[in-house]
C-alpha cells in the first residue's frame, strides 16, 4: 500500500472506501479531486473541504453518509484541533492510535485498521467483505466463523498479522509466469 502526501488524505481516501465498492471509492476521489483539489488535479486540502456544508460535500462528491464525517474531520484538522502527523509516531502505541481514529466520526473497526496498515502499523487485520470473500475463497469453511478463523491464522505473526493478512488475501495480484527457457 502506498501512501499519500498527507495523513488528512489517506484518512479521507480511507473514509471513502468504507461499505462500497472499489469503483464508487475512486469516484468519490475523482470528484473530491475535480471539485476542490487545486486546478482540480490536486486532492483538496483540509481547509478546502471544510469550507464546505456537508449537503453540498453530499452533492458534490456524492460520497452519502460518509459526508459528515468527511466535515467533521476536515474542520478539526484545518482548525488544529486534530493533528493527524501524531498519527504516525511511531512511539505512540498502535492500540492507542487506533483508539484515536475510532473516535472520529464514520471511522469503524475496518477503516481505522486499514489506515493503521497504510501508516506502517500491521497490528491489526483490517477485515472487510472483501478480505472473508477472498478468505473463504482460499480457505473454505463455515461463515460464521470467518472472523475467528482469520485471527487464528495470522495470529502467529504478532504484530504483523495484518500485514501477513494482506499479502496472503492479495498475493494473486502480484504472481507472474515463470520465463521460458
Amino acid at each position: 500500500m502506498l501512501r499519500a502526501p498527507t495523513p488528512f488524505e489517506d484518512a479521507v481516501k480511507m473514509l471513502f472506501t468504507t461499505n462500497c465498492t472499489w469503483a464508487a471509492t475512486k469516484g468519490m476521489v475523482v470528484r473530491a479531486i475535480a471539485e476542490l483539489g487545486a486546478e482540480g488535479r490536486a486532492f483538496p486540502t483540509a481547509e478546502a473541504v471544510a469550507a464546505l456544508p456537508v449537503s453540498r460535500l453530499r452533492t458534490k462528491i456524492r460520497c452519502g453518509y460518509r459526508a459528515e464525517g468527511l466535515a467533521l474531520l476536515a474542520r478539526r484538522v484545518a482548525r488544529g484541533k486534530l493533528d493527524l502527523p501524531l498519527w504516525e509516531r511511531a512511539e505512540i502505541p498502535a492500540e492507542e492510535v487506533r483508539a484515536a481514529i475510532l473516535s472520529e466520526h464514520g471511522f469503524g473497526p475496518y477503516a481505522a485498521e486499514g489506515l493503521l496498515r497504510i501508516l506502517g502499523r500491521h497490528d491489526f487485520l483490517a477485515i472487510d467483505s472483501w478480505v472473508r470473500h477472498e478468505y473463504r475463497r482460499r480457505y473454505p469453511g463455515p461463515r460464521r466463523t470467518t472472523d475467528r478463523a482469520i485471527a487464528r491464522r495470522y495470529a502467529r505473526y504478532a504484530a504483523h498479522r495484518g500485514l501477513a493478512l494482506w499479502l496472503d488475501m492479495t498475493s494473486h495480484w502480484h504472481e507472474t509466469e515463470s520465463p521460458k527457457r
